[in-house]
């Protein structure tokens, strides 16, 4: 039972010592990416940042009329999707 406890105090050191070694290249490169950025903007060939041009302010349109009494039609009794009959054929239900 010891040899385990050996292989596993080795792993879990060895896993250890990969979190420290990842741990310091990202901070080594993120060191190197903002040497960069800073060389690059004191040398000053920041390219000219171009605003886009205003708009106009939309107009407001006009409502649109609603139209009530005689022009509407009549309510059409609405037939049952072909989803719903699929899904009360799958069921047994009976169609309405």
């Amino acid at each position: 039972m010891a040899p385990g406890y050996v292989i596993a105090a080795c792993l879990e050191g060895a896993g250890a010592i990969g979190i420290v070694v990842a741990l310091f290249r990202l901070h080594r490169e993120q060191r190197a990416k903002a040497a960069e950025l800073a060389r690059f903007l004191r040398s000053g060939q920041v390219p000219d940042v171009r605003l886009p041009k205003p708009r106009p302010a939309a107009t407001a349109r006009p409502a649109p009329a609603i139209r009530l009494g005689a022009t509407m039609r009549p309510p059409e009794p609405i037939d049952p999707s072909d989803a719903l009959l699929a899904l009360r054929s799958a069921f047994g239900a009976s169609v309405r």
